[in-house]
């Protein structure tokens, strides 16, 4: 994917450090911000954690990344997508996309609670396939 565009439309300097962040993020799908760090180090090694948060927060404030908030596991990072539910395995961590029409849920939510929702966040923990083998 072209990142320059993208940084741009939400009037971000295009920088190395940048694209090479929402690449790593795009390439793993998920990824927490050690496993970001570890990887772009090999790229840039001396760049900091600091640095690497600062434009990881930069690209959430501008709806360029969206933060997952796994229960019992750091932050995960992704590319902003159309609304999808995540499923989390307790026993590894992995994080996968379940593309799930949200609508229905949203207007009952809406309609129940007064509120006008504009954003969603659906987690569910569980045990992955590859997991359940392992313990089988």
């Amino acid at each position: 994917m072209q990142y320059t565009g993208l940084l741009k439309q939400h009037s971000l300097k295009v920088t190395p450090q940048r694209t090479a962040i929402l690449n790593e993020i795009e390439k793993a799908g998920h990824i927490d911000i050690d496993h970001l760090i570890e990887i772009l180090r090999s790229s840039f090694p001396s760049i900091s954690l600091a640095t690497v948060y600062k434009n990881v927060n930069h690209m959430y404030e501008t709806g360029i990344l969206e933060v997952i908030k796994v229960p019992k596991h750091k932050l995960q990072y992704e590319l902003m997508k159309e609304p999808h539910i995540h499923l989390a395995c307790d026993q590894c961590g992995s994080v996968t996309d379940m593309h799930q029409c949200l609508d229905e849920l949203i207007d009952s939510a809406e309609t129940k609670s007064g509120f006008s929702l504009h954003h969603s966040s659906v987690v569910l923990n569980g045990t992955c396939p590859s997991c359940q083998t392992k313990s089988a």
